[in-house]
């Protein structure tokens, strides 16, 4: 099998440097770890993580597309107006390997940090890793990154201090290695990756995906390779079962899910790799990545032009099939409209969808999957993992996107805002000085403007400006963003208005505080991070206790 299997799925651009630290040899092996390069140089990654494009995203509904297609104004609801709040905190640029710029294959989130590999398309073996605290949502930042000239890495799984990964390698360099496909590991420290490389061969040219449970490691590898069951701190084999034309595999419910191409997705127990029942799945598309994942008893399984299939992980039965939603008046290569990767947030599905965009779909109130939208991403999604706090979506040439999902913070008054309607209406809201408002949820707008009484109590965007007018006040209980990063996108408080928040505030723009207005922080232990710059005319007051973490408030 080529190594060319991940091209469908792995994306990227982009530049940086590394540097070598020791030479000290495999525990095993003839050769030193030279071809591993490690930089923990803090100045030097400083400028791996950009934040062109940060901000509110923009989200198409699916009532928006069926009403703009058929031209028909929907009753009672702005098409546009989502119930998801993201925002995109930072855009990652890859390593430069002799003189290539690789794409990203895989990311897995474990705690404060986000460990995200990379690979060469092509026949080349040139490869690196990179680790990302994310422990502050408002400035992730990468602590550690690893380049090689002779492996690719295509997935990672992390316990107990390893970063355990995939990976094909250039057996003419390394000529004692078996095989092509390579498990291996490598020990990490408060965000650092050591000098301790491990590799173990198994059979096939591309170790193609890894997960774990307890002290076990799970490995694939492709079209002539084998599921794999290896004991984590030796990696050695525990069991191993040849099956063709592997894709991915998923841990959960006490099962190893198993997609192959051809073979369709199949249960296994974990104790001795025996199979424990199959699911027929539509064949998919020679030496293309497609994912699958758990959502409690049922897997979701990348499927990619017919979309994600939904499946009872025990019975097998057919539950649901997500179809792709497709933009409007968007151009794009109906080739490259595929599912390539399926991940969860919550009760959230989400689902790369390659020239398509990143699309959701909902869990609602019948345990029914519905389609949300589509969000507004620069280039193709071709892959995607969340955590639930945090979605990565790999996006063409528009970079790897770290994708914040705004969760209100607990406040001892969040309880009263339980009989507030929740908020179904216009993307651009006005509530006019003779008006009073109160609302609930998760809702993405696209302009605010408050002249009355409003009160909010979620998450809410903004992906534009926002205006608390002369004698308006706006109540805001839980997370509110505000524009994006450098496009003049302000929150404008305005003379004798009030903007009252128990929670949290992000201003990707600027803080305008006008002469009269007052910018009130009730409870303890709200926050407020502010981009652009915080511009407080005499006359205007901030009270109440609150962290400043951009440290730009008077």
């Amino acid at each position: 099998m080529s190594k060319r299997l991940l091209a469908g799925w792995i994306i990227l651009s982009i530049l940086v440097i590394s540097c070598s630290d020791s030479n000290n040899n495999f525990d095993e092996n003839e050769y030193t770890q030279e071809n591993f390069k490690i930089n923990n140089d803090a100045g030097a990654l400083e400028n791996v993580l950009n934040r062109n494009g940060a901000g509110v995203l923009s989200i198409s509904s699916i009532t928006a597309i069926k009403a703009n297609r058929s031209k028909q104004a929907v009753e009672d609801e702005d098409p546009q107006v989502s119930n998801i709040a993201l925002e995109q905190i930072a855009t990652v640029d890859p390593p430069i390997v002799e003189g290539t710029t690789l794409r990203a294959s895989h990311v897995k989130i474990d705690g404060n940090y986000a460990y995200v590999t990379y690979m060469m398309e092509g026949e080349a073996y040139l490869g690196g890793v990179d680790i990302i605290n994310i422990e502050d949502k408002t400035n992730p930042f990468v602590t550690s990154r690893v380049t090689s000239d002779i492996v690719d890495f295509t997935s990672a799984y992390f316990s107990n201090g390893r970063l355990y990964f995939a990976s094909a390698v250039d057996t003419d360099e390394l000529l004692n290695l078996e095989y092509r496909a390579n498990l291996g590991y490598v020990n990490v420290s408060a965000g650092n990756f050591l000098q301790n490389f491990q590799l173990k061969p198994i059979e096939g040219n591309v170790a193609v995906d890894i997960s774990g449970f307890d002290d076990k490691i799970i490995g694939v590898s492709g079209a002539t390779g084998v599921l794999g069951l290896y004991d984590a701190a030796s990696l050695e084999t525990i069991a191993e079962q040849p099956i063709s034309d592997l894709r991915s595999i998923a841990y959960g419910n006490n099962k190893i899910a198993v997609l192959s191409g051809s073979e369709g997705l199949a249960m296994y127990n974990p104790g001795d790799l025996s199979v424990l029942n199959r699911i027929n799945t539509p064949n998919l598309a020679s030496e293309s990545k497609r994912t699958i994942a758990f959502k409690d008893q049922a897997i979701l399984v990348a499927e990619g032009g017919n979309g994600v299939g939904i499946y009872d992980s025990n019975s097998g039965n057919t539950l649901q099939q997500l179809s792709i939603p497709l933009p409007v008046d968007a151009a794009y290569d109906s080739e490259d409209v595929v599912t390539n990767a399926v991940s969860i947030a919550g009760d959230f599905i989400l689902m790369a969808n390659g020239g398509a965009g990143f699309g959701i779909a909902k869990l609602d109130e019948n345990n029914t999957l519905v389609e949300e939208g589509i969000v507004d991403l620069e280039g193709s999604s071709n892959y995607i993992q969340s955590d639930g706090d945090y979605i990565f979506v790999a996006s063409g040439t528009g970079g790897l996107k770290i994708i914040k999902v705004s969760q209100p913070e607990a406040t001892d008054n969040f309880a009263a805002c339980e009989s507030y309607d929740v908020y179904r209406g216009n993307s651009n809201l006005n509530v006019n000085s003779n008006q009073v408002m109160a609302y609930r949820g998760a809702a993405t707008l696209k302009n605010l403007n408050v002249g009355g009484d409003f009160t909010f109590c979620g998450s809410i965007n903004i992906q534009n400006s926002t205006n608390i007018n002369s004698q308006g006040t706006f109540n805001m209980r839980g997370a509110m963003a505000v524009g994006i990063f450098g496009r003049n996108h302000d929150l404008n408080i305005n003379s004798g208005s009030v903007l009252r928040i128990e929670g949290t505030l992000v201003v990707y723009g600027n803080l305008n505080l006008n002469s009269g207005s007052t910018l009130e922080f009730v409870g303890n232990g709200s926050r407020i991070h502010v981009f652009g710059n915080v511009r407080q005319n005499s006359g205007s007051t901030v009270i109440g206790n609150y962290i400043d973490t951009s440290n730009k408030l008077k």
